[in-house]
Parts: structure tokens; sequence; C-alpha cells
């Protein structure tokens, strides 16, 4: 045992926090917290580092526990430099080192008899400073900033001159080091890239120590813990398993208090039926056995009534109107700064693809989210729109909501026509209810305010939506509502985000900004998982095999040639249908125009040929689209 805490009760003045919570933490524990924003996770942790005292309850320690805790603020010498600060942990292992130097100097200046006990001091201080890895703190301590993304290059900069997410990092970097018993960890993966989120998780699976996490990263803590601590009501709930097993057990657990409670209520219900007949009956022994009965009722234990949320509001959001097929064309595209960002990247985007945005920081990713939106000037290529393309930025910022207006009011902006019944089942939808409708924007939470932009942004006339990281800084509920917008939105959306639980619930093709470069994956992202795992044991495999003889070289080469080569061709043949189906589009359209003009029918034979060169144009459009999907199969099926 680590740490076993009883009946822990913090209040805040008159706002009580935390009430009756006990929990323990064993040897090897991986333990995740979960629970609405403000529920005191954060608090929790403090009080367990001893950083924030409790009112009342106890906590126990294990003897000479060391906890490691990584807050949400940074405590750094922001005067030293990155790699100064990291291994200022081991400043009592630098102290014994330099210790050991200045004893070897002694030794090698002293030929007397005191050189003796010299010796045997050097040798214990030697034998202790291997003891603590003295000679693998330099080397461990690189290892832990690179994996963390730092570069090599960085390590001499300033602390000063990193961004507050970066400070984060070098915060998590010592504190790992310092390779305590027992980790706190309160939202680790903020300001992390997938790979150096990949990178901290690895890690955490090997360590030896236990560790608790608060993290919104629903894929992290699946990957990693295997009990699940739920705060809520101001009350800890503990749960076997890890996120997903959670689910699935507080909706079981759920449905089983309210059959408790329904039983308590009918039992409850039928007592007071019989208590009632026994008074009507206006006897005295009946009237006793009537207040006998009372006192039994009043005896018995009463639960409250758990509350499910089945409020749940079905809906589509289909814009008004529909893309082109060809959304958007993006040819040879070029930024960079000091350094280049991204260089000849092209893809093509289409109407109902859903596509997801991934890359280490600093690729790119946003700066190519705000050159498409029009936000910044590319060096090189074109961005090129399809017809009838409507696009829309969701932001994080919630820029444009007038705080003074309530929730009712903004949401009804976007739909000035409909009515107050048809707004109120739009804000239920985003779980806004009843007076929740009349709540003015300046008293509203980040996630709340975020359920408002969202709900203005899927009520627009917008067909392309365009999201930069949308849910950061939100709480699961408030993600799972944008989870299920974007479900029941029939438009296209263009994503950047780092949230791997939301990507696999969100997106059907995913864009890999690296080294520069685009890498496209046609599916989510455990489907880019498995495709990098089979090309690395691919190689694996290739580098296992004995050298190829000049022959099979050869073969080989004119193989790959001859792939390529069927592979341009398609890919030409691929460009052409598309161009094919943007003219056959445009001449659709323009016969609808004419189809709708006044007096059209007044020619019968005109209007005959038209229809006729309609449905003709309606019906080459789709041969156009099956050979186009055909020959896209075919190129999936060739990478």
């Amino acid at each position: 045992m680590l740490v076993s805490a009883n009946n822990i009760e913090k209040s805040f003045g008159v706002e009580t926090v935390l009430k009756n919570v006990s929990f323990m933490v064993d040897d090897n524990s991986k333990i995740g917290i979960v629970g609405k924003n403000g529920t005191g996770k954060s608090t929790l942790f403090k009080i367990i580092a001893g950083i924030t005292p409790y009112d009342s309850g106890s906590i126990d320690y294990a003897k000479n526990l060391s906890i490691g805790y990584l807050s949400q603020e940074s405590s750094l010498n922001e005067d030293n430099r990155l790699y100064e600060e990291v291994i200022s942990v081991f400043d009592h292992i630098i102290d014994m080192e330099r210790e050991m130097r200045t004893m070897e100097v002694e030794i090698s200046k002293n030929h007397d008899r005191d050189v003796e006990s010299l010796l045997n001091k050097y040798a214990q201080l030697t034998e202790k400073f291997e003891d603590m890895s003295g000679y693998e703190y330099e080397s461990r301590a690189r290892g832990i900033l690179i994996g963390l993304g730092f570069a090599p290059e960085e390590f001499d900069r300033p602390v000063a001159a990193f961004s507050g997410g970066e400070k984060t990092r070098i915060s998590l970097a010592k504190m790992i080091l310092t390779n305590p018993q027992l980790l706190l960890l309160d939202e680790p993966t903020n300001f992390l890239d997938i790979e150096t989120i990949q990178w901290l998780e690895s890690y955490l699976k090997n360590y030896s120590g236990s560790f608790i996490i608060i993290s919104h990263d629903r894929y992290f803590l699946d990957s990693l813990v295997t009990t699940v601590f739920e705060i809520e009501n101001k009350t800890l709930t503990r749960y076997n398993g890890n996120f997903s097993e959670y689910v699935r057990r507080k909706q079981e657990n759920l449905e089983s208090q309210l059959h408790q409670y329904k039983l308590e209520q009918r039992e409850i219900q039928r007592q007071e039926e019989i208590i009632k007949q026994f008074r009507q009956f206006n006897r005295e022994k009946s009237i006793k056995r009537a207040r006998s009965r009372e006192k039994m009722l009043d005896k018995m234990p009463k639960s409250d009534k758990p509350f499910i949320d089945n409020r749940k509001v079905s809906m589509k959001f289909e814009p008004k109107i529909q893309s082109s097929k060809l959304v958007l064309e993006v040819d040879d595209l070029a930024k960079s700064y000091d350094s280049n960002l991204f260089n000849s990247i092209s893809f093509n985007v289409f109407r109902g693809d859903r596509i997801g945005i991934i890359g280490a920081n600093g690729s790119g990713k946003s700066t190519m989210l705000k050159i498409i939106n029009g936000d910044l000037s590319q060096d090189r290529g074109q961005v090129n729109w399809g017809q009838k393309v409507i696009p829309a930025f969701f932001r994080q910022d919630n820029a444009g909501l007038d705080p003074d207006s309530t929730v009712l009011d903004e949401v009804w902006n976007c739909r000035p026509k409909a009515n107050e019944g048809e707004i109120r089942n739009i804000l239920s939808y985003f779980k806004f209810y009843g007076d929740d409708a009349f709540k003015p924007l300046n008293v509203l939470s980040g996630g709340e305010l975020s359920r408002v932009s969202l709900a203005r942004t899927m009520l627009s006339d917008a067909n392309f939506i365009i999201m930069d990281e949308p849910t950061n800084h939100l709480d699961m509920p408030t993600v799972d509502v944008l989870e299920n917008a974007l479900s029941d939105y029939t438009g296209t959306l263009f994503i950047v985000s780092h949230d791997r639980y939301f990507l696999n619930k969100t997106v059907n093709r995913l864009f890999v900004l690296k080294d520069n470069h685009l890498e496209i994956y046609e599916g989510n992202y455990d489907y880019y998982i498995q495709k990098t795992q089979e090309a690395k044991m691919l190689e694996d495999l290739k580098n296992s095999q004995p050298e190829k003889t000049k022959t099979e070289i050869v073969q080989e080469k004119k193989l790959k040639n001859k792939q390529k080569k069927e592979l341009a061709a398609l890919k030409k043949e691929i460009s052409r249908l598309e161009e094919s189906i943007i003219v056959k589009e445009e001449e659709i359209s323009k016969l609808e125009k004419i189809i709708c003009s006044d007096g059209f029918y007044d020619d019968y034979d005109y209007s005959c040929k038209i229809n006729s060169d309609y449905e003709s144009a309606k019906s080459q459009l789709s041969l156009l689209m099956d050979d186009w999907t055909v020959k896209q199969m075919e190129i999936e099926e060739s990478s």
C-alpha cells in the first residue's frame, strides 16, 4: 500500500468540493481520474501531494514514499538553459561526481600512508555513485528530452524562451527523471503532439512504479489504466478496468441503481396504502398498527433517484446547398518560415470526406488550415475551391459570440425564421435544457461556450467545416456533444486534432504531415496505426532477408517501373475523369437553371429536348462517377 485515504472532505468557503472520499493506491497501480471540469480532480491531486490541506478525514502514506506531481502550472528556473534545468534533478549526483574528481586529484598527489584511507573513501563513494546510476544520468536526461520532442540543438536555449506548453514538457521531463514511486500526472497530454503522446504511453506502460492520471484523453486512458476513479457529486467511485470498461460499468451501475430505486418506491407505495387502509378502519388497534408501520417506513433506508440523462434528440445537420463533388484541390503547396514547414503538398477533398490531420508540433498543420481558409498566403502552389462550397472555420476561442446575449438568442440568430420550440429542441441536442437557454453567455464555462459556438457552426449554411484542435480544453461530456454533432453532419470535414479517440469516431481519411511532406491514409487513426505497423514489419522482414542476386534486383526494378507507369496512368485517368465530372456538373447546373426559368414549357419541342439533354447528362455523370470510384479503388489496392 502506497496511499490510503479515508473519508476526506474539502471545502472552499461554503462550497464543498470533496465529501467522504476514500480510496487506496497499491504498488504498481495504474489509475485514471475522470470527472467534469470543476469537480475537484486537481484539488484531490494537491491533497495527495501534500500541497493543499484537507478539512477532515485521514491519509496514510507508505514509509519514505516519493511522489512526483506534474501540475498544470510550471515551477522552473527560467534563467537556466534547458539541459541545465533538467539535470538539476541530479544535483546530488553531480555533487558526488565533483567530490570523486577532487579525490582523484588528491590521490594522484598523495604518496604517503594516508593514500590508503583516501582510496577506501573513494571506493565507497564510487560504489554509491554506481548504485545511484551516476554514469547514466546524462544519457537518461538526453533520451527523455528527445522522447518528449526536444531537438538536441534546443538543449542550450534558455527556459524563458520556451512556450507554456513546452515548459510543461520540461517539467514532465524533470519529474520522470526523478523516478518517484508514485507519479501524479495532471493532464500530461496537453500540448503534446501524437508522436510524443505515443512515446509517453510507451514509457508509462513500462514504468516500474505507480501512477495516477487526470486526463480527458480517452485513448490515452484506454491504453494505460487498469482502474478508473470517477469524481461526481463530490464523491469518488472506483471502477476496475480501462476507460471503455468504466463507461460500460457506469451505465450498468446506473441502470441497477434505477431498478433498486423503483423497487424501493414500489415498497414505499405499498406500505403507504396499507397505512391508509388501517387508518380508514378508525379502530384503536388498526391505528396502532398504522403508527407502527409509519415508524418502520421512516426507518426504511431510502435511495436518491439516480439521474440517467435519456434526453437524446435525434437530428441531422444538412447544409442547404450541396457542394460540387470536388470540394477542394490543393496543388504543390509549400510554406516556410525560418525553416521549411512543408513542400510540394498536393491533395483533393471530395464531398462527404471527413478528413483528420495529424503531425508533430511545428509540422505546419495549423499553418495549412490558415492558408486554406485564406488567413495566410503560401510561398508556392494553388488552393482551388470547387463550386458552391461554403466553408466555415470552427475556432476554439469562441470569437464572434456576443457576451451579453443569451444562449437562446445567440443560436436563434442563426435560424431567425424558426420558432422558439424548434430552437429549444436544437439547444436540447447541445445539452442546454430548461432555463439554461436564458443564461447570458458571460456566465458560461469554456465548455458551454464551445457548445454554443458548435451549435452556431452546425446551423450555418456551411457545407465544409474546418476545425483546429476542437477538443482542446473540453471536458468529456462536451466532446461527446461535438462527436455526435459531427456524426449527424452531412457536409465535409477537415480537422486538425491530436485526440486519437475523437479521430477514430469522426474521420474516414487521415492526412499525416511528416518530414515536410504529406502521407494519406484511407481510414481512421487505428487504420493508420495498422498500416504503419504493417510497413514496419515488412521493412524488418526485408532487412532480415538474404541479399538478392543481380537478376532478381533487375527483375524487381522492372516490376516497380511497370507498377509506377500503371499507377501514373491510373492517376492521369482519375484526373481526366474528375475534370469530366466537373464539366458535366456545370452542364447539369446550366440545364437546371433553364428548366426552372419562366415560360420554359411554352415551347413543347424545346422543353422536350432540354429535358432529354438533362436526363442524358445525369446518366453520363453517373457513369463517370462509377468509373471514378472503380479507378480510385484500384489506386487504393495498389498502394
